[in-house]
């Protein structure tokens, strides 16, 4: 049997296409870990966010991009995170970072970050792993 080249386009369209699938053409991501030091399982109802901020402004709050909100259910460190953002929001001349915290089921911050972990701009990775420290 002769196979038509014809019919082998398709599927080689079909092949790329998936593998292009996980982030949209107009978005980009940040991607890591957050995970802290304790040798402890957090019970359910505690709540981890993480948020890709503009920080260029020193004297102003910092702008949010990105935020990921995931319920830990009791699940263990380290936590993957993926922030997708437009890749239009961002200036050549900005800084960004990513900050992560985890709350408990009555909203008081158990864990959170303390040193900057830039990303994206000045040659920053795309990618970072975030030691949170535990608030007393």
């Amino acid at each position: 049997m002769r196979l038509n080249p014809l019919m082998l386009a398709p599927a080689g369209v079909v092949m790329a296409l998936s593998a292009c699938a996980t982030v949209p053409a107009d978005r980009a991501e940040v991607t890591g870990t957050a995970a802290y030091r304790e040798r402890i399982l957090l019970p359910p109802g505690h709540v981890l966010t993480v948020r890709l901020e503009d920080v260029s402004l020193a004297d102003a709050p910092s702008r949010t991009l990105a935020e990921q909100v995931t319920p830990l259910e009791g699940r263990g460190p380290p936590y993957a995170f993926s922030l997708a953002y437009d890749p239009a929001d961002i200036r050549a001349n900005h800084s960004y970072a990513v900050r992560a915290e985890i709350r408990d089921a009555d909203g008081r911050l158990r864990f959170t970050t303390d040193t900057r972990h830039s990303v994206i701009t000045a040659g920053a990775p795309m990618s970072v792993d975030i030691m949170m420290v535990a608030v007393p």
